[in-house]
């Protein structure tokens, strides 16, 4: 996480806002008027005079904050009655706490900073990407780099949960919030908070380690690379090193980036593949699409990074849309001929849905383009006439062997 409370589901919808049907309002009344807030029971009306159930989630979410911090600042001191929402035994109302303390200290980060770190001791993921999202990153939009400095102390925290959010408050990019402009521009300035974690046991730790430095890859790529290789020569007894490594590179490596494939061991092949679509040259969108590759290797034996691309109809033909999936590493024996199954969900979403046309299914091993398959996209004419709806799908799904 980030971008857990946004993930896709099975539909190919992300988590839903909230609905009058199964609104927290009713509850948020409750937890508001159990932690002292003034009139508490004009929370629902005030939301709804706003077009709550209107917004988007993350609107709605801001719209809650903002209303909490509102009826708060009627109170002579509304620390406790922010911090009693912090601790409410329901997940649900402890999400908004973060971002009413982020409001309340807003002129005081270092404080907010401090009062934060009891609460990032909550395992909810919800409440662990409120911490980070709306306590911690505005923080360090305020602080600026001295925000490493106040999140070191998290580091040496027994929760998992604590560092964790030390690192994934700072990612220069995140998922579903604002960028970070000096994490972007100078995330060499974070090196001290992961050299400080990089021997990290804990997987959900190494993933925010990972995740920063996939982010930093994006905008300083040779930054990433000497980070990653130096620790792979230093950690050789760090327990996650390989996890981190391989997500802290994973955007360079679908991007068949030399330098991270020689990190990683993936030499130059001498292969001939071949590509089949087996659904046929024509398929429908939220088709599962399945592939085989036919794997013929003609030199010495060697792990092969697969990554396979998806090509399809933009709104601009000039502009097709395109985008990368990592498909495994795989063992290819000297002279062996395999077979590889792969398969991957195509499907229509709210804002794109797919375009009849052609496209492409392009596959890369250590970074070289070895087979394309062609194919069209035709969507049937009652589907297309049908199709008021919000269109269902689902999220990919891929298979190796």
């Amino acid at each position: 996480m980030p971008g857990k409370l946004r993930q896709r589901r099975r539909g190919g919808e992300g988590v839903p806002a909230d609905r009058p049907q199964t609104s927290i309002l009713p509850l948020l009344e409750a937890a508001a008027l159990a932690s002292g807030l003034p009139r508490p029971f004009d929370l629902g009306r005030e939301l709804l005079a706003a077009g709550y159930f209107d917004l988007s989630l993350l609107n709605q979410w801001h719209l809650v904050q903002d209303l909490l911090f509102e009826h708060a600042q009627d109170l002579a001191d509304p620390w406790p009655a922010v911090e009693g929402l912090g601790f409410h035994p329901e997940a649900r109302i402890r999400f908004f706490a973060p971002g009413v303390l982020a409001r309340l200290f807003q002129d005081r980060p270092e404080e907010a900073i401090r009062r934060l770190r009891p609460w990032a001791r909550d395992s909810d993921f919800r409440v662990a990407e409120a911490i980070q999202a709306f306590g911690l990153r505005p923080q360090a939009q305020a602080l600026g780099p001295a925000t490493v400095k106040h999140l070191m102390p998290w580091t040496d925290d027994p929760s998992p949960y604590v560092r964790r959010a030390a690192v994934e408050a700072l990612r220069p990019r995140g998922v579903w919030v604002k960028r970070i402009p000096w994490t972007v521009e100078a995330p060499a300035k974070l090196l001290p908070l992961l050299e400080k974690l990089r021997y990290e046991d804990h997987r959900y730790v190494a993933n925010a380690i990972g995740n920063t430095l996939n982010d930093i890859s994006k905008d300083h790529p040779r930054l990433a690379l000497e980070v990653v290789g130096r620790w792979m020569q230093e950690a050789d007894d760090a327990p996650l090193m390989e996890r981190i490594s391989r997500k802290g590179l994973r955007t360079l490596l679908k991007d068949g980036d030399p330098f991270a494939l020689r990190l990683f061991g993936f030499a130059e092949l001498d292969l001939k593949v071949k590509a089949r679509l087996l659904n046929g040259k024509e398929v429908p969108p939220n088709t599962t699409l399945e592939f085989e590759l036919e794997i013929d290797n003609r030199g010495s034996g060697g792990p092969a990074n697969l990554i396979y691309e998806l090509e399809t109809q933009g709104r601009n033909p000039s502009r097709p849309r395109r985008k990368r999936y990592q498909g495994g590493t795989l063992d290819l024996p000297a002279g062996a001929c395999l077979i590889i199954a792969l398969r991957e969900r195509i499907f229509d979403r709210r804002a794109t849905p797919l375009l009849d046309g052609p496209a492409k299914a392009r596959f890369f091993l250590n970074g070289e383009a070895v087979a394309c398959a062609e194919f069209a996209i035709r969507r049937s004419k009652a589907a297309a006439s049908g199709r008021s709806r919000k269109p269902r799908g689902g999220s990919g799904s891929k298979t190796t062997g």
